[in-house]
Protein backbone atom coordinates (compact mmCIF):
# COMPACT_ATOMS: atom_id res chain seq x y z
CA UNK A 1 0.00 0.00 0.00
CA UNK A 2 2.90 2.37 0.77
CA UNK A 3 4.29 1.91 -2.78
CA UNK A 4 0.87 2.65 -4.27
CA UNK A 5 0.48 5.68 -2.02
CA UNK A 6 3.84 7.12 -3.14
CA UNK A 7 2.92 6.42 -6.78
CA UNK A 8 -0.41 8.23 -6.43
CA UNK A 9 0.72 11.17 -4.37
CA UNK A 10 2.22 10.17 -1.02
CA UNK A 11 0.51 11.05 2.22
CA UNK A 12 -2.12 13.11 0.42
CA UNK A 13 -3.80 9.85 -0.63
CA UNK A 14 -4.94 9.07 2.90
CA UNK A 15 -6.34 12.55 3.56
CA UNK A 16 -8.15 12.54 0.21
CA UNK A 17 -9.78 9.20 0.99
CA UNK A 18 -10.82 10.50 4.40
CA UNK A 19 -12.87 13.20 2.68
CA UNK A 20 -14.15 10.98 -0.09
CA UNK A 21 -14.92 7.65 1.51
CA UNK A 22 -18.21 8.66 3.17
CA UNK A 23 -19.83 9.78 -0.08
CA UNK A 24 -18.37 6.89 -2.06
CA UNK A 25 -19.59 4.41 0.55
CA UNK A 26 -23.16 5.71 0.39
CA UNK A 27 -23.23 5.68 -3.41
CA UNK A 28 -21.57 2.26 -3.41
CA UNK A 29 -24.18 0.87 -1.00
CA UNK A 30 -26.92 2.32 -3.18
CA UNK A 31 -25.54 0.67 -6.29
CA UNK A 32 -24.80 -2.50 -4.32
CA UNK A 33 -28.44 -2.74 -3.24
CA UNK A 34 -29.52 -2.30 -6.84
CA UNK A 35 -26.96 -4.82 -8.09
CA UNK A 36 -27.81 -7.40 -5.42
CA UNK A 37 -31.51 -7.25 -6.23
CA UNK A 38 -30.76 -7.38 -9.94
CA UNK A 39 -28.45 -10.36 -9.61
CA UNK A 40 -30.94 -12.25 -7.44
CA UNK A 41 -33.60 -11.42 -10.02
CA UNK A 42 -31.37 -12.84 -12.79
CA UNK A 43 -30.73 -16.04 -10.81
CA UNK A 44 -34.37 -16.67 -9.90
CA UNK A 45 -35.77 -15.93 -13.34
CA UNK A 46 -32.91 -17.77 -15.03
CA UNK A 47 -33.44 -20.98 -13.07
CA UNK A 48 -37.22 -20.84 -13.28
CA UNK A 49 -37.73 -19.52 -16.83
CA UNK A 50 -34.60 -20.82 -18.56
CA UNK A 51 -32.61 -19.13 -21.34
CA UNK A 52 -35.71 -18.17 -23.32
CA UNK A 53 -37.33 -16.36 -20.37
CA UNK A 54 -34.08 -14.59 -19.52
CA UNK A 55 -33.75 -13.52 -23.14
CA UNK A 56 -37.25 -12.02 -23.14
CA UNK A 57 -36.55 -10.08 -19.94
CA UNK A 58 -33.22 -8.84 -21.30
CA UNK A 59 -34.95 -7.54 -24.43
CA UNK A 60 -37.54 -5.70 -22.32
CA UNK A 61 -34.82 -3.91 -20.35
CA UNK A 62 -32.97 -3.11 -23.57
CA UNK A 63 -36.06 -1.37 -24.98
CA UNK A 64 -36.73 0.41 -21.66
CA UNK A 65 -33.24 1.89 -21.39
CA UNK A 66 -32.91 2.67 -25.10
CA UNK A 67 -36.11 4.71 -25.15
CA UNK A 68 -35.21 6.35 -21.82
CA UNK A 69 -31.90 7.65 -23.13
CA UNK A 70 -33.55 9.16 -26.21
CA UNK A 71 -36.74 10.51 -24.64
CA UNK A 72 -35.11 12.26 -21.68
CA UNK A 73 -33.11 14.45 -24.12
CA UNK A 74 -30.06 14.31 -21.85
CA UNK A 75 -31.83 16.39 -19.20
CA UNK A 76 -30.85 14.12 -16.25
CA UNK A 77 -27.20 14.91 -17.02
CA UNK A 78 -27.68 18.61 -17.80
CA UNK A 79 -29.98 18.99 -14.79
CA UNK A 80 -27.54 17.25 -12.46
CA UNK A 81 -24.64 19.41 -13.69
CA UNK A 82 -26.60 22.62 -13.17
CA UNK A 83 -27.90 21.60 -9.78
CA UNK A 84 -24.31 21.00 -8.66
CA UNK A 85 -23.50 24.65 -9.37
CA UNK A 86 -24.42 26.63 -6.24
CA UNK A 87 -25.31 29.82 -8.15
CA UNK A 88 -27.27 28.25 -11.01
CA UNK A 89 -30.97 29.32 -11.16
CA UNK A 90 -32.19 25.83 -12.13
CA UNK A 91 -33.98 24.04 -9.29
CA UNK A 92 -34.87 20.37 -8.77
CA UNK A 93 -38.53 20.86 -9.66
CA UNK A 94 -37.53 22.29 -13.04
CA UNK A 95 -35.77 19.04 -13.91
CA UNK A 96 -38.47 16.72 -12.56
CA UNK A 97 -41.31 18.59 -14.27
CA UNK A 98 -39.48 18.45 -17.60
CA UNK A 99 -38.89 14.70 -17.21
CA UNK A 100 -42.61 14.13 -16.61
CA UNK A 101 -43.47 16.27 -19.64
CA UNK A 102 -41.23 14.06 -21.81
CA UNK A 103 -42.94 10.79 -20.84
CA UNK A 104 -45.41 10.86 -23.79
CA UNK A 105 -42.43 11.00 -26.15
CA UNK A 106 -41.06 7.88 -24.56
CA UNK A 107 -44.40 6.12 -24.95
CA UNK A 108 -44.24 6.78 -28.70
CA UNK A 109 -40.68 5.46 -28.87
CA UNK A 110 -41.65 2.29 -26.99
CA UNK A 111 -44.57 1.71 -29.36
CA UNK A 112 -42.25 2.07 -32.35
CA UNK A 113 -39.66 -0.26 -30.81
CA UNK A 114 -42.21 -2.96 -30.01
CA UNK A 115 -43.60 -2.67 -33.53
CA UNK A 116 -40.16 -3.13 -35.11
CA UNK A 117 -39.27 -6.11 -32.89
CA UNK A 118 -42.63 -7.71 -33.70
CA UNK A 119 -41.61 -7.82 -37.37
CA UNK A 120 -38.71 -10.16 -36.54
CA UNK A 121 -38.82 -13.79 -35.41
CA UNK A 122 -39.12 -12.62 -31.79
CA UNK A 123 -42.74 -13.31 -30.74
CA UNK A 124 -44.42 -10.96 -28.23
CA UNK A 125 -47.88 -11.24 -26.71
CA UNK A 126 -49.90 -8.12 -26.01
CA UNK A 127 -49.46 -8.67 -22.26
CA UNK A 128 -45.70 -8.77 -22.72
CA UNK A 129 -45.83 -5.59 -24.83
CA UNK A 130 -47.82 -3.75 -22.15
CA UNK A 131 -45.30 -4.88 -19.52
CA UNK A 132 -42.53 -3.33 -21.63
CA UNK A 133 -44.50 -0.05 -21.71
CA UNK A 134 -44.81 -0.04 -17.93
CA UNK A 135 -41.15 -0.87 -17.38
CA UNK A 136 -39.97 1.80 -19.82
CA UNK A 137 -41.98 4.66 -18.32
CA UNK A 138 -41.01 3.63 -14.78
CA UNK A 139 -37.34 3.45 -15.77
CA UNK A 140 -37.30 6.96 -17.19
CA UNK A 141 -39.11 8.44 -14.19
CA UNK A 142 -36.82 6.75 -11.68
CA UNK A 143 -33.64 7.58 -13.61
CA UNK A 144 -34.57 11.27 -13.75
CA UNK A 145 -35.43 11.39 -10.05
CA UNK A 146 -32.10 9.78 -9.15
CA UNK A 147 -30.21 12.33 -11.27
CA UNK A 148 -31.92 15.18 -9.42
CA UNK A 149 -31.01 13.79 -6.00
CA UNK A 150 -27.43 13.21 -7.16
CA UNK A 151 -27.35 16.82 -8.35
CA UNK A 152 -28.33 17.85 -4.84
CA UNK A 153 -25.69 15.38 -3.49
CA UNK A 154 -28.37 13.70 -1.38
CA UNK A 155 -26.93 10.24 -1.76
CA UNK A 156 -28.70 8.85 1.31
CA UNK A 157 -32.09 9.49 -0.29
CA UNK A 158 -31.11 7.43 -3.32
CA UNK A 159 -29.91 4.65 -1.03
CA UNK A 160 -33.29 4.62 0.72
CA UNK A 161 -35.07 4.44 -2.63
CA UNK A 162 -32.95 1.46 -3.68
CA UNK A 163 -33.86 -0.29 -0.42
CA UNK A 164 -37.56 0.39 -1.05
CA UNK A 165 -37.24 -1.07 -4.54
CA UNK A 166 -35.30 -4.11 -3.36
CA UNK A 167 -37.75 -5.00 -0.58
CA UNK A 168 -40.85 -4.54 -2.76
CA UNK A 169 -39.45 -6.52 -5.68
CA UNK A 170 -38.16 -9.35 -3.49
CA UNK A 171 -41.53 -9.66 -1.77
CA UNK A 172 -43.47 -9.81 -5.05
CA UNK A 173 -41.04 -12.15 -6.88
CA UNK A 174 -41.03 -14.65 -4.02
CA UNK A 175 -44.83 -14.56 -3.92
CA UNK A 176 -45.07 -15.15 -7.67
CA UNK A 177 -42.56 -18.00 -7.49
CA UNK A 178 -44.36 -19.74 -4.63
CA UNK A 179 -47.75 -19.38 -6.32
CA UNK A 180 -46.44 -20.68 -9.66
CA UNK A 181 -47.26 -17.42 -11.46
CA UNK A 182 -43.72 -16.26 -12.22
CA UNK A 183 -43.32 -15.58 -15.94
CA UNK A 184 -41.31 -13.13 -18.01
CA UNK A 185 -44.31 -10.78 -18.12
CA UNK A 186 -45.00 -10.88 -14.37
CA UNK A 187 -41.27 -10.47 -13.64
CA UNK A 188 -41.07 -7.34 -15.82
CA UNK A 189 -44.19 -5.87 -14.17
CA UNK A 190 -42.60 -6.53 -10.77
CA UNK A 191 -39.51 -4.54 -11.71
CA UNK A 192 -41.72 -1.73 -13.03
CA UNK A 193 -43.64 -1.67 -9.74
CA UNK A 194 -40.43 -1.33 -7.74
CA UNK A 195 -39.19 1.52 -9.92
CA UNK A 196 -42.50 3.37 -9.60
CA UNK A 197 -42.37 3.09 -5.80
CA UNK A 198 -38.77 4.29 -5.72
CA UNK A 199 -39.43 7.18 -8.10
CA UNK A 200 -42.49 8.27 -6.10
CA UNK A 201 -40.48 8.36 -2.89
CA UNK A 202 -37.62 10.32 -4.50
CA UNK A 203 -39.97 12.85 -6.11
CA UNK A 204 -41.53 13.31 -2.69
CA UNK A 205 -38.08 14.24 -1.38
CA UNK A 206 -37.60 16.70 -4.25
CA UNK A 207 -40.89 18.43 -3.50
CA UNK A 208 -39.65 19.14 0.03
CA UNK A 209 -36.57 20.97 -1.29
CA UNK A 210 -36.97 24.73 -1.33
CA UNK A 211 -37.15 25.89 -4.96
CA UNK A 212 -34.88 28.70 -6.05
CA UNK A 213 -36.61 31.89 -7.15
CA UNK A 214 -37.68 31.64 -10.76
CA UNK A 215 -40.32 32.53 -13.32
CA UNK A 216 -42.03 29.13 -13.42
CA UNK A 217 -41.47 25.44 -13.96
CA UNK A 218 -41.05 25.79 -17.73
CA UNK A 219 -38.62 28.73 -17.60
CA UNK A 220 -35.44 26.65 -17.81
CA UNK A 221 -36.72 23.76 -19.93
CA UNK A 222 -35.18 25.07 -23.15
CA UNK A 223 -31.73 25.56 -21.64
CA UNK A 224 -31.86 22.14 -19.98
CA UNK A 225 -32.67 20.49 -23.31
CA UNK A 226 -29.97 22.51 -25.11
CA UNK A 227 -27.33 21.61 -22.53
CA UNK A 228 -28.50 18.01 -22.58
CA UNK A 229 -28.17 17.49 -26.34
CA UNK A 230 -24.54 16.37 -26.41
CA UNK A 231 -24.84 14.28 -23.22
CA UNK A 232 -27.93 12.66 -24.79
CA UNK A 233 -25.95 11.77 -27.90
CA UNK A 234 -23.32 10.27 -25.64
CA UNK A 235 -25.85 8.33 -23.55
CA UNK A 236 -27.56 6.92 -26.61
CA UNK A 237 -24.23 6.01 -28.16
CA UNK A 238 -22.85 4.29 -25.06
CA UNK A 239 -26.11 2.44 -24.64
CA UNK A 240 -25.84 1.27 -28.22
CA UNK A 241 -22.24 0.30 -27.62
CA UNK A 242 -23.09 -1.73 -24.52
CA UNK A 243 -26.54 -3.06 -25.44
CA UNK A 244 -26.91 -3.35 -29.21
CA UNK A 245 -25.34 -6.80 -29.03
CA UNK A 246 -28.40 -8.03 -27.14
CA UNK A 247 -30.90 -6.75 -29.69
CA UNK A 248 -28.87 -8.05 -32.65
CA UNK A 249 -28.27 -11.42 -30.99
CA UNK A 250 -31.99 -11.76 -30.19
CA UNK A 251 -32.96 -11.00 -33.80
CA UNK A 252 -30.30 -13.26 -35.33
CA UNK A 253 -30.05 -16.20 -32.91
CA UNK A 254 -33.22 -15.97 -30.80
CA UNK A 255 -34.03 -15.66 -27.11
CA UNK A 256 -32.14 -18.84 -26.16
CA UNK A 257 -28.72 -17.50 -27.22
CA UNK A 258 -29.51 -14.11 -25.71
CA UNK A 259 -30.37 -15.75 -22.38
CA UNK A 260 -27.03 -17.60 -22.31
CA UNK A 261 -25.16 -14.44 -23.23
CA UNK A 262 -26.69 -12.22 -20.53
CA UNK A 263 -26.01 -14.85 -17.85
CA UNK A 264 -22.31 -14.84 -18.80
CA UNK A 265 -22.41 -11.04 -18.47
CA UNK A 266 -24.24 -11.08 -15.13
CA UNK A 267 -21.22 -11.13 -12.80
CA UNK A 268 -18.90 -8.69 -14.62
CA UNK A 269 -21.73 -6.23 -15.28
CA UNK A 270 -22.86 -6.42 -11.65
CA UNK A 271 -19.35 -5.41 -10.57
CA UNK A 272 -19.65 -2.15 -12.49
CA UNK A 273 -20.89 -0.72 -9.21
CA UNK A 274 -17.25 -0.21 -8.15
CA UNK A 275 -16.13 2.24 -10.89
CA UNK A 276 -19.61 3.77 -11.16
CA UNK A 277 -19.79 4.57 -7.43
CA UNK A 278 -16.34 6.13 -7.41
CA UNK A 279 -16.90 7.88 -10.72
CA UNK A 280 -20.26 9.27 -9.57
CA UNK A 281 -18.71 10.96 -6.54
CA UNK A 282 -15.56 12.33 -8.19
CA UNK A 283 -17.66 13.80 -10.99
CA UNK A 284 -19.99 15.52 -8.51
CA UNK A 285 -17.11 16.78 -6.37
CA UNK A 286 -15.27 18.04 -9.44
CA UNK A 287 -18.31 19.87 -10.82
CA UNK A 288 -18.96 21.39 -7.38
CA UNK A 289 -15.37 22.64 -7.18
CA UNK A 290 -14.45 20.45 -4.19
CA UNK A 291 -11.51 18.55 -5.77
CA UNK A 292 -9.01 19.68 -8.46
CA UNK A 293 -8.62 17.74 -11.67
CA UNK A 294 -4.96 16.79 -11.12
CA UNK A 295 -5.67 15.07 -7.81
CA UNK A 296 -8.68 13.18 -9.20
CA UNK A 297 -6.68 11.93 -12.20
CA UNK A 298 -3.94 10.53 -9.96
CA UNK A 299 -6.21 8.74 -7.55
CA UNK A 300 -8.49 7.31 -10.24
CA UNK A 301 -5.66 4.97 -11.27
CA UNK A 302 -5.94 3.06 -8.01
CA UNK A 303 -9.60 2.33 -8.61
CA UNK A 304 -8.92 1.01 -12.09
CA UNK A 305 -6.31 -1.36 -10.65
CA UNK A 306 -8.71 -2.45 -7.91
CA UNK A 307 -11.48 -3.12 -10.43
CA UNK A 308 -9.21 -5.26 -12.58
CA UNK A 309 -8.25 -7.37 -9.55
CA UNK A 310 -11.87 -7.75 -8.45
CA UNK A 311 -12.97 -8.81 -11.93
CA UNK A 312 -10.14 -11.34 -12.18
CA UNK A 313 -11.22 -12.99 -8.95
CA UNK A 314 -14.85 -12.92 -10.05
CA UNK A 315 -14.01 -14.75 -13.27
CA UNK A 316 -12.41 -17.61 -11.33
CA UNK A 317 -15.28 -17.82 -8.85
CA UNK A 318 -17.93 -17.39 -11.55
CA UNK A 319 -16.57 -20.19 -13.73
CA UNK A 320 -16.78 -22.49 -10.71
CA UNK A 321 -20.27 -21.54 -9.53
CA UNK A 322 -22.13 -20.65 -12.73
CA UNK A 323 -23.62 -24.09 -13.34
CA UNK A 324 -24.39 -24.61 -9.67
CA UNK A 325 -26.32 -21.35 -9.54
CA UNK A 326 -28.07 -21.32 -12.94
CA UNK A 327 -28.15 -25.01 -13.87
CA UNK A 328 -26.83 -27.21 -16.67
CA UNK A 329 -28.92 -25.40 -19.25
CA UNK A 330 -26.43 -22.51 -19.14
CA UNK A 331 -23.23 -24.54 -19.75
CA UNK A 332 -22.52 -22.76 -23.04
CA UNK A 333 -22.21 -19.47 -21.14
CA UNK A 334 -18.95 -20.74 -19.61
CA UNK A 335 -17.29 -20.53 -23.02
CA UNK A 336 -17.48 -16.73 -23.14
CA UNK A 337 -17.19 -15.80 -19.44
CA UNK A 338 -13.44 -15.05 -19.60
CA UNK A 339 -13.85 -12.95 -22.76
CA UNK A 340 -16.58 -10.70 -21.37
CA UNK A 341 -14.71 -10.35 -18.06
CA UNK A 342 -11.61 -9.03 -19.83
CA UNK A 343 -13.89 -6.68 -21.77
CA UNK A 344 -15.26 -5.36 -18.48
CA UNK A 345 -11.72 -4.72 -17.20
CA UNK A 346 -11.06 -2.53 -20.22
CA UNK A 347 -14.40 -0.76 -19.74
CA UNK A 348 -13.39 0.37 -16.23
CA UNK A 349 -10.80 2.63 -17.88
CA UNK A 350 -13.55 4.22 -19.97
CA UNK A 351 -15.69 4.84 -16.86
CA UNK A 352 -12.88 6.78 -15.17
CA UNK A 353 -12.32 8.97 -18.21
CA UNK A 354 -16.05 9.62 -18.52
CA UNK A 355 -16.25 10.67 -14.87
CA UNK A 356 -13.51 13.22 -15.51
CA UNK A 357 -15.50 14.59 -18.45
CA UNK A 358 -18.72 14.91 -16.44
CA UNK A 359 -16.83 16.49 -13.56
CA UNK A 360 -14.70 19.00 -15.43
CA UNK A 361 -15.57 19.26 -19.12
CA UNK A 362 -18.03 21.52 -20.94
CA UNK A 363 -21.47 19.88 -21.44
CA UNK A 364 -20.86 19.71 -25.18
CA UNK A 365 -17.59 17.89 -24.56
CA UNK A 366 -19.20 14.94 -22.75
CA UNK A 367 -20.79 13.08 -25.66
CA UNK A 368 -18.34 12.89 -28.62
CA UNK A 369 -16.15 9.99 -27.39
CA UNK A 370 -19.26 7.94 -26.66
CA UNK A 371 -20.61 8.65 -30.15
CA UNK A 372 -17.38 7.54 -31.83
CA UNK A 373 -16.94 4.51 -29.58
CA UNK A 374 -20.58 3.53 -30.01
CA UNK A 375 -20.28 3.64 -33.79
CA UNK A 376 -17.28 1.29 -33.68
CA UNK A 377 -19.11 -1.09 -31.31
CA UNK A 378 -22.23 -1.25 -33.49
CA UNK A 379 -20.14 -1.93 -36.58
CA UNK A 380 -18.37 -4.78 -34.79
CA UNK A 381 -21.68 -6.24 -33.61
CA UNK A 382 -23.22 -6.08 -37.07
CA UNK A 383 -20.22 -7.84 -38.61
CA UNK A 384 -19.39 -10.45 -35.96
CA UNK A 385 -22.73 -11.55 -34.44
CA UNK A 386 -24.45 -12.77 -37.63
CA UNK A 387 -21.30 -14.71 -38.51
CA UNK A 388 -20.35 -16.23 -35.14
CA UNK A 389 -23.42 -15.81 -32.93
CA UNK A 390 -22.90 -15.64 -29.17
CA UNK A 391 -19.10 -15.98 -29.36
CA UNK A 392 -18.99 -13.25 -31.98
CA UNK A 393 -20.97 -11.03 -29.60
CA UNK A 394 -18.41 -11.67 -26.85
CA UNK A 395 -15.41 -10.74 -29.04
CA UNK A 396 -17.25 -7.74 -30.45
CA UNK A 397 -17.90 -6.67 -26.85
CA UNK A 398 -14.17 -6.87 -26.05
CA UNK A 399 -13.02 -4.99 -29.15
CA UNK A 400 -15.75 -2.38 -28.73
CA UNK A 401 -14.72 -1.69 -25.14
CA UNK A 402 -11.10 -1.28 -26.22
CA UNK A 403 -12.23 1.30 -28.78
CA UNK A 404 -14.26 3.14 -26.13
CA UNK A 405 -11.34 3.27 -23.70
CA UNK A 406 -8.85 4.50 -26.30
CA UNK A 407 -11.15 7.13 -27.80
CA UNK A 408 -12.27 8.35 -24.36
CA UNK A 409 -8.67 8.64 -23.19
CA UNK A 410 -7.64 10.75 -26.18
CA UNK A 411 -10.72 12.97 -25.98
CA UNK A 412 -10.59 13.45 -22.19
CA UNK A 413 -6.94 14.51 -22.26
CA UNK A 414 -7.83 16.98 -25.02
CA UNK A 415 -10.69 18.47 -23.00
CA UNK A 416 -8.63 18.73 -19.81
CA UNK A 417 -5.79 20.45 -21.66
CA UNK A 418 -8.37 22.98 -22.86
CA UNK A 419 -9.42 23.47 -19.23
CA UNK A 420 -5.82 24.03 -18.10
CA UNK A 421 -5.33 26.54 -20.88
Amino acid sequence: MSLISRWLGGEKLESWFQRLRGEVLIVFLSRLANAAVGFAFVVITGRHLGPVGRGEIALAFTIAWATTHVANAGTPTSGRIRLLRPTDPVGPRDVVSLSIALLPLQALLVAASVGVISLTSFYMTWEFSLAIFALSLATMLFNSAVAVLYGLRRYRNVLMAEVIIGVSEAFVVVGLLMSGRLSSTSAILTMALGLVLGASWLIGQVVQVRQKAGLGLTTHWRSLITDGFYPMLGQVSIFIALRSDRAILAAVAGADSLGLYVVALAIPETLRIVPKAFGQVIADRGRSGVDPVKAVRRYARLFVVAQVLILGISAVVGSTLLLAVFGEGFREALGILAIVTIAEMVLSIYFMYQSLLVGFSRPRGIGPPQVLGGAVAVLLNLVMIPEWGMRGAAYACLLGHVALAVISGIWTNRELRRLDA
